[in-house]
């Protein structure tokens, strides 16, 4: 122990002497460039603290990083790993020793216990056996205890905080109120072309409409072809009341009511559906509605 804390002391002088005399070297340039006195202290200071912290990083780089490798290395060799045995056998003798020790203490202590008189030996056993039971009345105590307090964390981390309660109401009361603004709407396009297509083609129309409303994409559609009773700005009345309701651009509306109706706006662009969506004309069955959702 002694030799290594000989060898420690030895390599931290070196190391600070280096530091040192790097530091007065670079004093030295810096006054032969002709700075101030106060300047190359600072040049002094500075360097020693910047070739310190270096060295710091460096060894501890080495411990974490270089030492476990080298060592790995090393142990392939036979002779380095009789040295390492060699080394761990003192400290395996010096633990035989004192157990041992402590072995020859808890003898000579028996040894005492017997000699003494028969008396003193009854004292002892009954105040042994009244601790023994009150040890024994305490020990249920203590696991309660220590079963209640171990549970406790547990309680606690299973409620919810305050904001996951406030999150959760909210994300429920906008799945309602969303699933309402949908009701509104199925429930408006059946009333209102219930007359202009067939339940099979109506219950297809509600499909797609609720698709666009949940996706932010179009979906995939199959023309639907209704009476020819609606005309042209019948179906963009009825493309811009469900595009308001749920507020979709006009341009991804006009879109979606170009596929799902394509035999009855054939002849009009997506640019014109988008501008003339909105226009009122004296004749058509449906009507421009703002009232839906």
């Amino acid at each position: 122990m002694e030799q290594r804390k000989i060898e420690h002391i030895t390599l931290h002088l070196i190391v600070f002497g280096t530091i040192a005399i790097i530091g007065v070297l670079a004093r030295q340039t810096v006054l032969h460039y002709g700075w101030g006195e106060f300047s190359s202290y600072l040049i002094l200071v500075v360097c020693s603290i910047v070739i310190g912290a270096i060295y710091l990083n460096l060894q501890i780089a080495f411990r974490q990083l270089l030492s476990p490798t080298i060592e790995r290395c090393f142990m392939r060799f036979e002779s380095y790993r009789n040295k390492t045995v060699v080394a761990e056998i003192p400290i395996e003798h010096h633990e035989v020793i004192e157990s041992a020790a402590d072995i020859e203490s808890i003898v000579s202590e028996s040894e005492i216990e017997n000699e003494t008189p028969s008396d003193t030996t009854e004292e002892v056993s009954t105040l042994s056996f009244s601790e023994s039971n009150e040890d024994s009345t305490e020990l249920p105590k203590n696991e309660a205890t220590s079963s209640i307090i171990n549970n406790t964390p547990i309680e606690e981390s299973s409620q919810p905080t305050e904001y996951e309660i406030y999150h959760a109401t909210a994300m429920a009361e906008k799945e309602r109120a969303s699933q309402k603004k949908l009701d509104k709407v199925l429930t408006y396009i059946k009333q209102t072309l219930v007359l202009y297509l067939n339940e099979t083609d109506l219950n297809r129309l509600c499909g797609y409409v609720t698709e666009y409303y949940l996706s932010d994409s179009l979906p995939k559609v199959e023309p639907i072809k209704v009476d020819s009773q609606l005309k042209t700005i019948d179906i963009m009345h009825f493309g811009w009341n469900i595009g308001k309701a749920f507020g979709k651009p006009r341009l991804q509306t006009a879109t979606f009511i170009k596929r799902v109706f394509a035999h009855t706006l054939s002849d009009s662009e997506i640019s014109t559906i988008e501008r003339k969506m909105s226009h009122t004309e004296s004749v058509c069955k449906i009507k421009l509605d703002r009232r839906i959702a």
